[in-house]
Formats: C-alpha cells, sequence, structure tokens
C-alpha cells in the first residue's frame, strides 16, 4: 500500500508522555507514527506504527508541536 510522508513535522503525545512523530498517511487516510526521536525518512513505512494501534497500546495521542519540513 502506497504510503504519503507527512508534509511538515508533526508530534504528539501519549498520556503517559510518550513522543511520537508523524510519519505518513496511507491512501485510506490512516496516519502512521514513529518515535518521535527518529526520521521516518530513513525508516521503512512497513515498521510504522498506525494511529489505531497506538491509541488502543498507549492512550489517545494528543498534537504537541508541528514545525516545517527541512528542504534537503
Amino acid at each position: 500500500m502506497p504510503y504519503t510522508p507527512a508534509p511538515t513535522v508533526q508530534y504528539f503525545q501519549t498520556p503517559e508522555g510518550k513522543q511520537w512523530r508523524l510519519a505518513g498517511t496511507d491512501d485510506h487516510g490512516t496516519r502512521y507514527f514513529v518515535p518521535a526521536h527518529l526520521d521516518p525518512a530513513k525508516i521503512r513505512p512497513l515498521v510504522w506504527a498506525s494511529e489505531t494501534y497506538l491509541a488502543a497500546e498507549l492512550g489517545p495521542l494528543a498534537p504537541t508541536a508541528t514545525t516545517e519540513q527541512d528542504a534537503a
């Protein structure tokens, strides 16, 4: 399934304070995340965690920050 990378860097947090970074979305609009300290461009989408999975395992994600992507 094709994934679309996130156009901006967006960080989210679980109720326990775990930080996640939005990696991208799939064709159905499902959002996928990686741990905040990782760059999703360097991690295969196969191992990205879906928002549904994270919410079930860790609690709902709340946005904490958004920054512009570096044009590199």
